[in-house]
């Protein structure tokens, strides 16, 4: 099995995508992440990607309305928009956490359809304020249809939790069955995202995550999975803690997303 790495589009400085996509392309990876709704004009991104030689993993995150059905209508014509343009991988940010179990289910079997036929990978993030937003809550959309392909960030179960998911193990292992897509961020009790996941302070939680890791790609593994991507997703500010008054980032996301690529390279077994 091969694992790819992508870099999110969303944490980089102020600049033109292609200059991005440069420097994404220098560091090594295998593709970026890009959320589609941030262009007027979907249709010159794709041929940027293959430009500069990179993968290209749609983020689609950006669905409103005010109600179920003006947002299923906004999240599906996104989608299908997104698929026609023949990404390698869609991550979606799907459904809320006050719609009922039936709408957000009927949003995962619509989205489902949408990519039936295709070649395209599409996963929905575990995320707060989403159908998926705590390990009990998403059990029951995976009972009920199988399909659903998972990208895994238990870094937001745990802020949900207020844990390191001690007590949530076999919610944990059913997630794991159904992960095609890891968002490599270290969270803890109190955050989506620890100011360095290199510190000596947050090694517990490095590690925990790690563990988690290791165990998604063993599970691809035996299911037969030929390409694991993952995307190492610290985020800048406010994801990232900033000093008072002056909002100046603690630390580099852009050295901390390659130390973190680096840093799986060397420590998960494939």
């Amino acid at each position: 099995m091969k694992i790819s790495y992508y870099y999110p589009i969303w944490s980089m400085p102020a600049m033109s995508l292609e200059e991005a996509l440069v420097k994404i392309k220098e560091k090594g990876y295998d593709g970026a992440e890009y959320a589609m709704g941030l262009s007027s004009d979907l249709t010159e991104i794709k041929p940027l990607f293959e430009k500069i030689r990179l993968k290209l993993l749609a983020q689609h995150p950006l669905a409103q309305g005010d109600t179920f059905e003006a947002y299923r209508k906004d999240y599906l014509e996104q989608l299908e928009q997104i698929v026609a343009l023949n990404p390698t991988h869609i991550n979606c940010h799907t459904g809320k956490d006050y719609f009922s179990f039936e709408e957000n289910l009927s949003l995962l079997k619509d989205a489902e359809k949408l990519v039936s036929g295709t070649d395209i990978l599409l996963t929905h993030e575990i995320h707060r304020g989403r159908f998926s937003y705590s390990p009990m809550a998403l059990t029951p959309y995976l009972e009920s249809f199988d399909e659903t392909k998972l990208t895994a960030d238990f870094s937001h179960w745990c802020v949900v939790s207020e844990s390191l998911l001690e007590n949530h193990a076999q919610y944990l292992s059913r997630a794991i069955k159904n992960t095609y897509h890891i968002h490599a961020r270290v969270g803890n009790q109190e955050s989506p995202q620890v100011n360095h996941p290199f510190a000596p302070e947050h090694k517990e939680a490095l590690d925990v995550h790690l563990q988690w890791w290791q165990k998604i790609v063993d599970s691809c593994k035996s299911r037969g999975v030929e390409e694991l991507p993952i995307t190492c997703e610290f985020g800048p500010v406010p994801y990232l803690q900033a000093l008072p008054f002056t909002n100046q980032p603690v630390a580099s996301i852009w050295d901390i997303n390659f130390e973190m690529m680096k840093f799986l390279q060397n420590n998960l077994k494939v």
